[in-house]
C-alpha cells in the first residue's frame, strides 16, 4: 500500500456531477447500468434537502476525488442505537489497494461512533472475493444467514394494493 495522503470531506452541493458520475462507474462495475436512474436533480433533491435522506463522503488525493461512501442513519431495535448504512463504497481502479477505501470506512467508523452507533452495515455481492476480503481484513463479519429481502418498482404498488 502506497503512503498517499488521502483526503476525506463531506460532498457539496457543487459536487453533484462527481457523485452522480461516481455512481455510474459503481453501476458499470456492478454490472447493473440498466438499474441506474440517478441524475443529478434527483441526487440534489435527495442529498442537499432538509434534512437530507443520504451523505455522501469523497476521498482525494492531491485534490482528486478518486472514491467515494455514501451513508445513511438506520436504527436497530435489538440494539435500541441509531446505525449506519453504508448504500455504496467505490474506489477507482487505479486507486485500489492504495488505502482509499479504508480511508473512507474509517472516516465512516469516526461518524458512527460520534453519533454514538451501534452498528454500520452493508451489502457486498457474494462473488466478489476482493471485496469480502478487504471488509473482513477492516474486522467487517460477513453474515452468511441473513439475505436481503427487497420490493422495488412495480412490486410496491402490487403490494400497497394499486
Amino acid at each position: 500500500m502506497a503512503n498517499l495522503d488521502i483526503k476525506i470531506r463531506e460532498a457539496q452541493m457543487a459536487d453533484l456531477e462527481l457523485i452522480l458520475a461516481f455512481i455510474t462507474q459503481k453501476s458499470e462495475f456492478d454490472g447493473a447500468k440498466t438499474l441506474l436512474a440517478a441524475t443529478a436533480d434527483k441526487l440534489q433533491e435527495t442529498l442537499f434537502s432538509q434534512p437530507p435522506l443520504a451523505r455522501v463522503l469523497l476521498a482525494e488525493i492531491a485534490g482528486q476525488a478518486v472514491g467515494f461512501a455514501m451513508f445513511y442513519p438506520t436504527y436497530s431495535s435489538l440494539l435500541t442505537q441509531p446505525c449506519l448504512w453504508l448504500d455504496d463504497l467505490f474506489v477507482q481502479a487505479p486507486m485500489r489497494d492504495m488505502g482509499v477505501g479504508t480511508a473512507l470506512l474509517k472516516h465512516l467508523a469516526q461518524i458512527a461512533e460520534s453519533t454514538n452507533c451501534g452498528r454500520i452495515e452493508w451489502t457486498v455481492n457474494a462473488k466478489n472475493a476482493r471485496a469480502i476480503a478487504f471488509y473482513e481484513k477492516q474486522g467487517a463479519r460477513i453474515l452468511e444467514n441473513i439475505r436481503v429481502c427487497r420490493i422495488d418498482g412495480d412490486g410496491i404498488g402490487l403490494l400497497a394494493g394499486k
